[in-house]
């Protein structure tokens, strides 16, 4: 029983309810820049991973003093695990993904530094600078934009499609509305979000647009279109009514809802690829029952 308590809090740590986001982000930044189904996709996903949980996991050992006045529950306040030992597991985790995105993917160098010191400044400034948030969004648009530079595969430049670059742009908006979102999540109410944040979080309704130049026209790119579109908004519309009646519920939808987006932006470069995202899509959806997305 000792061991599973432990795992279970390994997992909290890590957010590991919201993993399957991350390798959706992958499949976009991968498809779209070309790329094919080769074992060097699934390395990225797995060296991404090692970076997402050693990132979170360090988040905890960050907040730990905070979390000791505002958030009891967490890991370390509960004493369920010691910061030092928190501190240990980020690192190990955060630098097995950065061993196997340099030894075994194409995964971009500069990229790569970029998201780990990405990663490890927001963790350290997100108390202290409501900005952070523009960094969080960092966070994940540097996965989209690395994935596609492993398929680009260029040493001395970053090539990589303009609508990946778009995505990415977007994200970054996404996330940050979402993060500043999070700050109120112990309201019950969303009155602390901002209009700002309302349409920071509608923006990835504009992906099927832009991504559909990738496809040549035509009544399948026109159909992707019409089904993205409508399918985001109704997800974006499901999202909010969960803020209205609880901010945390929200928060939770607004993550797992990256990777329907995903599946909407990928689909015009891999039909394949965008019914994985779905199927991810659900597997976060059913894992935040289990594990707390925040």
């Amino acid at each position: 029983m000792a061991f599973f308590s432990l795992i279970r809090v390994f997992f909290i740590l890590g957010r590991i309810s919201n993993l399957p986001t991350v390798w959706t982000n992958v499949l976009v930044g991968w498809f779209l820049c070309g790329g094919n189904w080769s074992p060097e996709l699934a390395w990225i996903a797995l060296g991404v991973s090692g970076l997402y949980l050693g990132g979170m996991t360090l988040n905890d050992a960050f907040d730990a003093d905070w979390d000791r006045e505002f958030a009891l529950e967490r890991p370390i306040p509960a004493g369920k695990i010691s910061r030092s030992a928190v501190w240990a597991i980020g690192v190990v985790e955060m630098l097995v993904g950065v061993l196997v995105l340099l030894a075994l993917t194409t995964f971009h160098p500069l990229i790569l530094v970029g998201l780990v010191q990405a990663i490890l400044l927001y963790n350290f400034l997100h108390k202290r600078w409501k900005g952070s948030v523009l960094i969080m969004g960092l966070c994940r648009a540097l996965v989209y934009v690395g994935a596609g530079s492993a398929v680009v595969a260029q040493t001395n430049s970053i090539e990589v499609s303009p609508v990946v670059y778009f995505v990415a742009v977007a994200v970054i908006l996404y996330i940050a509305g979402l993060t500043l979102a999070a700050r109120s999540e112990h309201l019950k109410s969303p009155s602390g979000i901002s209009y700002l944040n309302r349409l920071m979080l509608t923006l990835p309704v504009l992906f099927p647009l832009f991504a559909s130049r990738t496809m040549p026209p035509g009544p399948v790119q026109t159909a992707l279109i019409i089904l993205g579109v409508i399918g985001i908004w109704s997800w974006i519309v499901i999202m909010r009514k969960a803020l209205s009646e609880k901010i945390p519920k929200g928060i939770a939808f607004a993550i797992a809802g990256i990777a329907f987006f995903d599946a909407a932006t990928v689909a015009f470069a891999d039909w394949r690829a965008a019914v994985l995202c779905l199927a991810l899509f659900g597997i976060t959806l059913v894992a935040q029952r289990f594990i707390p997305a925040t």
